[in-house]
C-alpha cells in the first residue's frame, strides 16, 4: 500500500501533522544515535580514570590500595557526573568491564548502532567466560542488537553465553541459587518493597498465579456492579452505604474482611474499584499472612513436590541433549527465560506430552513440529517460532497472545504457518484499529507497514534462540580436551547430542515419569 494511502486513512490527521509526526520519528532516531556515540566517550573517559586508579595502586606498598586509589578517584569524579560518590565507583567498573573486554561492543556503541544499556549487557554476560568464549560473543553480539530492545537483547545473550561457557548451565544455576533471598525497602510514606529472588520457574508461576487470580476478582467485581445497577436502578458507587446494612431489606454478607460484616455483599463488591496491580498486592499479602508453609520441599534438590501444585501456562523448550544428560544444553521459557535445568525436566515428566520441534541450525528457523499427544499444532508450531507478540518490541509472551492472520481471513488470507503471527490483544487491536499492515516474509520475518508510512521489520526471536551459539562446538571440544577425550569420542558425543530419534525421547521420558509420579489428583 502506498504511503498516501495510508494519509488517506488516517482520521484526524492533517497531511502537515502526519509530515511533522514522521519527521519527529526521524529526529528522535537520530538523537538516540547521538546519544549512544556521547555514551561510548563517556565509557571511555571513566575507563581512563580506571585505569589511573590501577596504575597508582600498582605503585602503592600498601594492602587495599587499589581499592582507595578508586574510592578516591570516584569521589572526584562524582561533580561532574552530578552523582553520589558510590553510583560513580560503579560506573567506573562498569566502563572498565566494557573496555577490556568487549571493545567491538565499545565500537558499536560509539557508532550509535547499539545503547549504553545493551553494551552493559554484553559486559555483564561475557564477564565469566574464556576469553576465546568472551572474543566470540562480543563480535556477535552488535548484529544481534538490531531492532531489540535490551530487555530482548538481554535474554539473546545470556542464552548465547550460556550456551558457549565451558560451565554447563546446570553449574551456574545452582552457584545463582546459592543467592535466593527476600529483602525489604522502605519506600516512605507507609509504604514498603518486598523483593524476592528465587528460581525462575517457581517465582513466574507465583506471579503468573497472582495475575490469574487478580484478573478473576476484578471481572467478579465488574459483573458486580452490572448487576447492582440491573437490580437497584442505579449505580452502586452512586448509593448510600447506609443503605445496605443488616438493618435494610437486603441480603447482608461479608466479603471483604476487616469491619464489613452486615453490608450488602453485592454491594461490597460492585464498589469494590481496585485496580488488577492493587488486588495482585492484597492478594499476595493475605496469602502470606493468613497461610502456613505446606511445601517448602521446594528447595529440596532433586525432587518435585512442589512444582506438582504449579500448573504452567508458559511453553517450556527443553534441548533432547538435556533431556538425556541435564548438563548439556540450555532450556528456556515461552518468552526466552533461561530457566534450571532439573525444573525443566520436572515440568517434562509431569507434563501429559510432549511437542518435538525441528530446526535449521544454520539458520535457526523452525522447519516443523511432531506432537506427541493432540493438540492445534499450527499454534504450538506459530508460539515456538514467534514466542512473544511480534510487534518490534513488545514482549508479551506468547502464550497470552491472540494468533493473528497477517492478511485477514475474511480477504482471503490462509489460515497457514506464513500467514498467522502471535500479536498480544492490545496490538491485535492496535493493528485492526489504527490502520497497521503486515507482510510475512520468508523465514518467519514481519515486516509491518505502520500508519505513518514506515516499515518496521521483526525478525523472530526463536531464529537467534534456536542457532547454534557462535563457536560453540569450538568450546565443546576445548573442553573435551581437557577432560582427556580423543577426537573420535569426541565426533561420537557430538553425534548423539544432536540424534533426537523416538528411542531415546521414549526413554528419558520413560524414566522421568519414573522418578516423578503424578499425583492422585492427576496434577
Amino acid at each position: 500500500m502506498s504511503t498516501a494511502a495510508f494519509d488517506d486513512s488516517l482520521d484526524g490527521l492533517t497531511t502537515e501533522e502526519v509530515g511533522a509526526a514522521r519527521s519527529a520519528i526521524a529526529e528522535l532516531a537520530s538523537i538516540e544515535r547521538a546519544v549512544a556515540a556521547i555514551e561510548g566517550q563517556r565509557i571511555r573517559a571513566l575507563a581512563t580514570l580506571a585505569s589511573i586508579a590501577d596504575k597508582q595502586a600498582a605503585q602503592s606498598p600498601r594492602p587495599g590500595a587499589r581499592d582507595y586509589t578508586r574510592r578516591s578517584l570516584a569521589a572526584e569524579a562524582a561533580p561532574a557526573m552530578r552523582v553520589s560518590p558510590a553510583d560513580a565507583r560503579i560506573a567506573l567498573s562498569t566502563a572498565e568491564l566494557i573496555t577490556d573486554t568487549c571493545p567491538n561492543t565499545l565500537e558499536a556503541l560509539g557508532d550509535g548502532r547499539i545503547t549504553r544499556r545493551q553494551a552493559e549487557l554484553v559486559a555483564i554476560a561475557a564477564s565469566p567466560l574464556d576469553p576465546g568464549a568472551r572474543a566470540s560473543l562480543d563480535a556477535h553480539a552488535p548484529e544481534w542488537a538490531k531492532g531489540r530492545t535490551s530487555r530482548q537483547f538481554g535474554k539473546i545473550v545470556k542464552k548465547q553465553a550460556a550456551e558457549i561457557d565451558k560451565r554447563s548451565f546446570r553449574e551456574r544455576h545452582e552457584a545463582e541459587r546459592a543467592r535466593r533471598r527476600v529483602t525489604l525497602t522502605d519506600l516512605g510514606e507507609g509504604m514498603s518493597e518486598l523483593r524476592i529472588v528465587g528460581p525462575t520457574v517457581e517465582t513466574r508461576s507465583v506471579f503468573s498465579r497472582l495475575i490469574d487470580m487478580a484478573r478473576t476478582i476484578h471481572n467478579d467485581r465488574l459483573r458486580a456492579a452490572e448487576a447492582y445497577e440491573r437490580k437497584h436502578g442505579v449505580a452502586a458507587a452512586d448509593d448510600i452505604a447506609d443503605d445496605h446494612t443488616a438493618g435494610g431489606d437486603k441480603t447482608s454478607g461479608n466479603t471483604t474482611g476487616g469491619d464489613t460484616a452486615g453490608i450488602d455483599a453485592l454491594y461490597l463488591a460492585a464498589t469494590d474499584h481496585r485496580t488488577v496491580g492493587q488486588i495482585r498486592a492484597d492478594l499476595l499479602l493475605d496469602m502470606l499472612l493468613s497461610s502456613e508453609p505446606s511445601a517448602h520441599e521446594l528447595f529440596m534438590n532433586g525432587t518435585g513436590a512442589s512444582l506438582t501444585a504449579i500448573q504452567p501456562i508458559v511453553q517450556v523448550t527443553i534441548p533432547v541433549s538435556q533431556m538425556i544428560d541435564p548438563n548439556e544444553g540450555v532450556g528456556w521459557l515461552d518468552d526466552g527465560t533461561l530457566a534450571s535445568p532439573d525444573t525443566l525436566r520436572i515440568l517434562a515428566g509431569l507434563a501429559p506430552g510432549w511437542e518435538r520441534i525441528f530446526i535449521h541450525e544454520d539458520t535457526g528457523e523452525i522447519a516443523a513440529t511432531d506432537r506427541y499427544r493432540p493438540t492445534a499444532e499450527q499454534r504450538r508450531l506459530l508460539l515456538a517460532r514467534d514466542m512473544t507478540c511480534r510487534v518490534p518490541g513488545c514482549e508479551t509472551a506468547g502464550h497470552a497472545c491472540d494468533i493473528d492472520h497477517g492478511l485477514d481471513h475474511a480477504r482471503g488470507g490462509p489460515t497457514s504457518i506464513d500467514n498467522l503471527e502471535a500479536l498480544c490483544p492490545g496490538h491485535h487491536q492496535m493493528k485492526h484499529q489504527s490502520g497497521w499492515r503486515v507482510r510475512q516474509k520468508p523465514g518467519g520475518v514481519i515486516e509491518f507497514t505502520t500508519p505513518l508510512g514506515q516499515t518496521l521489520t521483526d525478525d523472530p526471536l526463536s531464529r537467534v534462540f534456536f542457532s547454534t551459539a557462535p563457536d560453540a562446538a569450538a568450546t565443546r571440544a576445548e573442553a573435551a580436551v581437557r577432560d582427556g577425550h580423543d577426537a573420535a569420542d569426541l565426533r561420537e558425543r557430538e553425534d548423539e547430542r544432536f540424534e533426537a530419534d523416538d528411542e531415546r525421547i521414549r526413554r528419558a521420558e520413560s524414566r522421568i515419569r519414573r522418578q516423578n509420579p503424578p499425583s492422585e489428583s492427576g496434577c
